[in-house]
């Protein structure tokens, strides 16, 4: 968790930058196949060319130049669009309404007027919120684009797309989009478009926590910014190499890269890229603890993000300057900052930012000692990241980025459903002609074996259509990695009627969630990221009993769900799992460790878990509440060490209300006696390593 903490504001900076049209999005789109448009007015080219470093000059040249431009043209629209997007983002509200009313004239004249009109109306909605309703215009505006407009339209509308998919939790949808970026600027054929379109897929994959690929795409980045000479290209494609660096805990190099990062900005004169340079450094100084440096440099970025009228920009120094004031144990004026912070991200619906803002908090407030503040920091943090994530976004975006057997698994699954549908059909079919042999009445012998052969065959369609949507239920409801139960079947299982409010929940939870998991995918591979998540599935069914259920939460998280058990055997049963799980190192086959990785990787686990109805009160509460409570007392676990089990045994709560306000400030209703909580401990790793020692001797 923590060697990924400088990368967050970073990122939320970088997506600003991605997304105001100050890199890529001035890129030519390929040319359609069955039409070639007119090459581009040289002063059109040039001012695309130019406001990747100076947007405001550009955007006033552009209003000189669409004037000149043959009325009613693509050529023009483009101008309107490109003049009204740079003016929505550099908050000019009045400027791109214009331009939008001068789009407007040109509808009925122009095909791509329209579109345009709903690009620049997107890039006013993204820059004063709501980000979701920006995401709809945007998309709205994509179909309404016609097959012949000018690339750099298509281009830049795309591109604003795949910024806002980022930007609402959608990352699936914006790794599909920047895929197709990449080709579009392959077909362009200029290597610095194709330098920036792979950064920009690049820090689309880092924000899904797919950090090989990204490191592989930024690699091309930076060669074909070199080769073309570009050093703004090269600017932005170091930027990102300076993330990937932090992930993988190289902080040298990462300096060096920042700092040659921040010479290429100054030489272009691109201050935006300045500000994002100013805010890696900060996060630098910050992950390394030299807080004095990183409050420094945050106060300098300040004073710039406003003068440029950038939001997310004032909001990343404005993060960065808070958890420097924490660290620097000024709490309250710390909190003040980062609240500053997340309320410029909460007006534009920023989800990702926040839910980035909200770990790194929680993070800097248990360095800090803040635990009471780390658990509250975490739990939103959690809620946030669900909804980033609440569609199974790493699944798709593995799928996308590699389609290996999941897509194919999904294909399997679409043609069983098609077939279901064709058996369907044939017992619906075979139901009117069985009524129409028993309707005729003429009752001979060979109506009367036809009868029974057909029945026959209808009872075998019937069996084969159950049998075919069980197996698709069964497949959706399972996860492919370990076979473990996920999300969707225990949903079901906990709510059957989707209609009704949940039951009151009867049993015991038990939240699982493995201990810096993050790191052994960063330093050992995503191979062994996932032979460490098939291992820990095994060790949880081992433990427990067969009419006990585990379910892959999310992640590196599992949930068990334990009928019957009194307070005491579900306490000995956290202790077992503590111990499974972090009692031994996980051995890694040769093909997921790799030649240069360790053969074994330690883990362990945090633990949270409560039995229901709650004593005293026996409060009955329904499951999704219930998993709120234990979700907190595993982010206590988490901020006093890890590898540690916290137990809600008592509760005093009256009624749901009470429960969700215990819930929210659990260790403070602990200190004054309102909760009991029963803390566990793991294995040392230490002991599990001779332990594993003596063993394999």
């Amino acid at each position: 968790m923590l060697s990924g903490a400088r990368c967050s504001s970073s990122m939320k900076l970088l997506a600003t930058m991605l997304r105001s049209g100050m890199t890529a999005a001035l890129l030519a789109l390929a040319l359609p196949s069955h039409a070639a448009p007119p090459p581009l007015d040289p002063r059109l080219a040039a001012l695309e060319d130019t406001s990747r470093a100076q947007p405001r000059d550009a955007m006033a040249r552009l209003g000189a130049l669409a004037p000149m431009l043959p009325e009613a043209s693509a050529q023009r629209v483009l101008a309107l669009a490109l003049r009204g997007q740079l003016q929505a983002q550099r908050d000019d509200a009045e400027g791109a309404e214009l331009a939008l009313r001068e789009i407007e004239q040109l509808r009925g004249r122009e095909p791509s007027a329209a579109a345009a009109a709903g690009f620049v109306r997107a890039a006013l909605t993204q820059r004063r919120g709501p980000m979701a309703r920006a995401d709809r215009q945007a998309s709205d505006a994509l179909a309404l684009m016609p097959a012949d407009a000018l690339p750099s339209l298509r281009y830049r509308l795309t591109y604003l797309l795949a910024s806002l998919k980022e930007e609402t939790g959608q990352l699936d949808e914006a790794v599909r989009l920047r895929q197709q970026l990449i080709q579009q600027a392959d077909a362009g054929g200029l290597p610095w478009r194709q330098s920036e379109a792979r950064s920009s897929l690049a820090y689309a994959l880092l924000l899904a926590k797919q950090a090989e690929p990204a490191r592989e795409l930024n690699r091309e980045a930076l060669a074909r910014a070199r080769s073309a000479g570009d050093k703004l290209a090269e600017s932005r494609a170091l930027n990102i190499e300076g993330m990937l660096l932090a992930e993988a805990g190289d902080a040298a190099a990462e300096l060096q890269a920042m700092q040659r990062m921040m010479e290429l900005a100054r030489e272009t004169h691109a201050r935006e890229d300045e500000v994002l340079g100013l805010a890696n450094l900060a996060d630098h100084y910050l992950k390394g603890g030299d807080y004095e440096t990183a409050l420094r440099l945050s106060r300098e970025a300040l004073p710039l993000a406003r003068e440029l009228a950038d939001p997310a920009s004032e909001s990343v120094a404005l993060a960065n300057i808070g958890l420097a004031l924490i660290s620097l144990h000024k709490r309250e004026e710390g909190l003040a900052s980062v609240r500053r912070s997340m309320a410029i991200d909460e007006r534009s619906g920023a989800v990702t930012s926040l839910a980035q803002t909200q770990e790194e908090l929680g993070i800097y407030l248990e360095r800090a000692g803040y635990l009471g503040d780390a658990v509250d920091a975490y739990r939103r943090f959690r809620k946030l990241s669900d909804e980033v994530f609440r569609r199974d976004q790493q699944q798709a975006i593995l799928e996308l980025q590699e389609g290996f057997d999941n897509e194919r698994r999904l294909r399997e699954l679409e043609l069983l459903q098609r077939e279901n549908h064709l058996k369907q059909a044939q017992l619906v079919g075979a139901q009117l002609q069985q009524r129409v042999w028993l309707a005729a009445g003429a009752a001979g012998a060979l109506l009367l074996v036809l009868a029974g052969v057909l029945l026959l065959r209808l009872r075998r369609t019937g069996h084969l259509l159950i049998e075919g949507n069980a197996l698709l239920q069964t497949q959706s409801e399972r996860d492919p990695l370990t076979n473990l139960a996920n999300r969707r079947f225990l949903q079901r299982v906990m709510q059957p009627d989707a209609d009704s409010a949940p039951p009151p929940f009867e049993g015991s939870l038990l939240l699982i969630d493995l201990d810096h998991f993050k790191r052994i995918n960063d330093r050992h591979g995503h191979a062994a990221g996932d032979s460490v998540l098939i291992e820990v599935a095994r060790r949880l069914r081992a433990t427990l009993r067969d009419e006990d259920l585990v379910v892959r939460w999310g992640g590196e998280e599992f949930l068990v769900v334990a009928r019957a058990l009194t307070q005491d055997q579900v306490q000995a049963l956290a202790q077992r799992l503590l111990t499974a799980i972090g009692g031994a190192p996980v051995l890694l086959a040769p093909a997921a460790a790799g030649a240069d990785a360790a053969p074994s990787v330690a883990i362990s686990a945090s633990i949270g878990y409560a039995c229901f109805p709650t004593e005293p009160t026996k409060l009955a509460v329904n499951w999704e509440h219930a998993l709120d409570l234990v979700d907190t007392a595993l982010y206590l676990a988490k901020a006093h060490g890890r590898n540690l089990a916290y137990g809600v045994r008592l509760l005093h709560a009256r009624d749901e209300t009470e429960l969700v306000q215990i819930s929210r400030g659990l260790e403070e209703a602990w200190t004054d006696g309102r909760v009991k909580l029963t803390p566990l401990r793991g294995p040392s790793q230490a002991a599990a390593a001779a332990a594993a020692a003596q063993e394999s001797a």
